[in-house]
C-alpha cells in the first residue's frame, strides 16, 4: 500500500472538508484586486502580462471573468479565463506562493471544470527543462490534453514578440476547427486591444 497515495488522498480530503470561498473580482477598485495583482507579477513573466490599461479593458468584456479562491480569507489563488461558447480560456491562473505545493492548484482546476462544464484550454510553455516539465505532468495529471499545433501567442506589449506555446485541453484534444476558432477568438477579443 503506497503511503504517498494515502497522504495525497487524505490531504485533497482535507482541503475540500475546509471550504473554498470563489469571489469574481471585476473591477480595480475591489478590495481583492492588489493582492491578485501581487500574485500575478510574481507568477507571470513581463511579457506574459496584461498592463494595467490592458486589464480595465479586460473587464470591461463580457466574456471576461476573473476567480479569487479564498480559504479562512486567505487568498489562495485565481483564475481569470474568458467565457465561449464551445470552450472556456484559461488566460491566467496563480496559486499564491505560500500555498504552492500543496495540491490546491489541482482542487481549483477540479473546481472550475465542473462548475463549467466546456472545454477548458489553455496555453504553457514549450518543454525545455524540468520546471516546464514538471507543469505539462501537472496538467495531464488534471485531465489536460495535449494539442500539436504550432501556435503562437500574440504579444501582450510593445517591443515583444509573440512566443510559442503548448495548447493543452480538457475532455479531448480539439479539431483544427475548433484552433482556428481559438486563434479568431485570441486575436479579436482576447488580445483585441494590443494592436501596436
Amino acid at each position: 500500500y503506497d503511503m504517498t497515495m494515502f497522504l495525497d488522498y487524505y490531504l485533497r480530503i482535507k482541503i475540500k472538508r475546509s471550504h473554498m470561498d470563489i469571489l469574481e473580482i471585476t473591477q480595480k477598485q475591489d478590495p481583492l484586486y492588489p493582492t491578485f495583482e501581487q500574485i500575478y507579477t510574481a507568477s507571470f513573466p513581463l511579457f506574459e502580462q496584461r498592463t494595467e490599461e490592458q486589464q480595465e479593458q479586460a473587464f470591461q468584456s463580457p466574456n471576461y471573468h476573473l476567480v479569487a479562491y479564498l480559504k479562512d480569507n486567505l487568498f489562495i489563488g485565481f483564475i481569470s479565463y474568458w467565457d465561449f461558447s464551445t470552450y472556456v480560456y484559461i488566460e491566467h491562473f496563480a496559486i499564491h506562493e505560500n500555498f504552492r505545493g500543496q495540491g490546491y492548484g489541482g482542487l481549483l482546476l477540479e473546481d472550475f471544470n465542473k462548475r463549467l462544464n466546456k472545454i477548458i484550454l489553455l496555453e504553457i510553455d514549450p518543454i525545455t527543462d524540468e520546471i516546464s516539465s514538471k507543469r505539462l505532468k501537472f496538467y495531464k495529471k488534471c485531465g489536460f490534453f495535449e494539442n500539436r499545433y504550432n501556435h503562437f501567442h500574440p504579444p501582450y506589449r510593445n517591443n515583444y514578440r509573440g512566443h510559442a506555446l503548448i495548447i493543452l485541453t480538457t475532455e479531448r484534444q480539439i479539431t483544427e476547427d475548433e484552433y482556428i476558432q481559438f486563434g479568431f477568438d485570441l486575436r479579436n477579443i482576447v488580445m483585441a486591444n494590443f494592436k501596436e
